[in-house]
């Protein structure tokens, strides 16, 4: 007897939650993107599906849509600290509001759990549910729950300890409080701003490229071209928030794509699939406001980026082309919006340099794939036997586009725009020496997997362009 007296109690079975505490996303939710992603035109089959009550339509979804339990955004911390108490003979419960089979195949795939309570049977395993299945084979008070949402405050106050994730503690029945546990969980304005990904915004100023072509600078024109840029910024950061829900999956996988809000689970999927077309109604309805052909642009953008998102950029070559596309519409818009008609030469000019860009974006995945010892690309059709075909297109996509420039230099438009066209001249080593050094730094793999972001931060490339538009102002006076 003394001896039992010397004894720890023993603990009682620590019950986990799953979506939002054992990971930074939502189950109902990655299926869904998921589906959509994969079964596009199917979608229609989602409503009938809600008429079955949320239960049903989870187990619908479940039986034709598969979860990979290594690609979700797990909490490390608390993983870690629920290996330590299982090392220590703990009993470990995992309690969800997801489907049975998710659940088994997540708690099989981390080997902590030694029990399972899921969502079956047309049973919804929430709040009160979730309470009085736990109570039922533990006792009340019977066992410690960690949870995150309000929907647990019922769990809470059936267990003996409370713990939550959130940085703010959840009030309970008698004015206890939640204890922290695991990593807490920040608020998501911040991720949401980064997920826009506002540095992006740069591309957009080529909207201002054929006031700038055209001569025509002066403030209205600019406040036109200024109208594009914000409708385009939108419309952009839209198509962002729902490019990356839809490649989740795909991007946990890639060493730096990881850390987006999406993927990492800061950003909740259902916070950015309302903040996405939220933003693509703001920027169609500022061009319908201010200029109709402007509106006729971005509506083909923002439907050929839905299209890039879904499909097309899983299509080998076509995602290259239609990206240089949507670099090319980007100037369409700040014509539509300036009424300044776009030279043959500015387009195809534009189309080339920008096919030239796209290339290299696709070349420098690859050499960062095959660096890392991997074959081929997740969500693509590209491999890294594709690397040198990929390279020798894009050089002489690059090079087509100063030779387009030399050609432009024998049109009527240089005598018209110009006054001393031998200026232009300059620019073309320029960008000889310019393109030439950024390929060949991309295959010694030092040009990130964003190009034009590169170019940005790059002082050399910076310079460049600064002497560029200096001799085009020579040239005009």
């Amino acid at each position: 007897m003394a001896e039992l007296m010397k004894r720890e109690p023993v603990a009682l079975p620590l019950v986990v939650d799953l979506d939002g505490t054992l990971i930074h996303s939502d189950l109902l939710w990655e299926a869904i993107l998921i589906f959509i992603k994969t079964r596009f035109l199917q979608l229609w089959r989602l409503p009938f599906w809600l008429l079955q009550g949320k239960a049903g339509f989870k187990d619908k979804l479940a039986s034709m849509i598969e979860i990979d339990p290594s690609a979700l955004p797990y909490d490390q911390i608390l993983l870690a600290d629920l290996a330590r108490q299982r090392s220590q003979g703990r009993l470990l419960v995992l309690a969800t509001g997801s489907q049975r089979r998710y659940a088994d195949v997540i708690a099989a795939h981390l080997g902590l759990f030694e029990r399972v309570f899921a969502s079956e049977g047309g049973v919804n395993l929430t709040a009160h549910s979730k309470a009085r299945q736990l109570s039922a084979a533990f006792g009340a008070k019977g066992f410690d729950y960690i949870g995150n949402a309000t929907v647990d405050i019922a769990v809470w106050n059936a267990c003996n300890d409370a713990f939550s994730v959130t940085r703010k503690p959840f009030l309970l029945a008698g004015g206890s409080k939640t204890q922290l546990a695991g990593t807490s969980r920040a608020g998501w304005g911040r991720p949401l701003i980064k997920a826009m990904r506002p540095r992006q915004w740069l591309k957009n100023l080529l909207v201002f490229v054929p006031m700038l072509a055209g001569h025509a600078l002066n403030m209205p024109v600019f406040l036109q071209a200024l109208v594009a840029f914000v409708a385009f910024s939108l419309c952009a950061s839209s198509a962002y928030l729902l490019n990356d829900a839809l490649d989740a999956v795909d991007d946990r996988r890639h060493p730096v794509k990881c850390h987006r809000p999406i993927a990492a689970g800061s950003l909740p999927l259902p916070v950015a699939l309302l903040a996405s077309p939220l933003l693509a109604i703001v920027a169609l309805g500022i061009c319908a406001v201010f200029d109709p052909l402007l509106l006729l642009v971005v509506v083909v953008y923002f439907i050929t980026t839905l299209a890039y998102s879904i499909h097309l950029k899983r299509l080998l070559m076509v995602d290259i082309v239609t990206l240089a596309i949507l670099y090319t519409l980007r100037i369409l818009g700040g014509s539509a919006v300036t009424h300044i008609e776009p030279s043959f030469w500015l387009l195809a000019f534009s189309f080339f340099i920008f096919l030239s860009l796209a290339l290299l974006k696709r070349y420098s995945e690859l050499f960062n794939l095959e660096r890392q010892g991997k074959e081929k690309t997740n969500g693509r059709s590209y491999t890294t036997m594709d690397k040198a075909p990929i390279g020798i297109m894009g050089v002489n996509s690059g090079f087509i586009s100063l030779l387009v420039f030399m050609l432009y230099f024998n049109s009527e438009n240089v005598l018209v725009l110009y006054t001393h066209p031998h200026f232009l001249l300059g620019i073309v080593p320029l960008l000889v020496f310019w393109l030439g050094r950024l390929w060949t730094l991309s295959f010694r793999g030092e040009v990130n997997e964003d190009p034009v972001l590169y170019v940005s931060r790059d002082p050399i490339s910076l310079c460049i362009i600064a002497a560029c538009m200096l001799l085009a102002v020579g040239a005009s006076m």
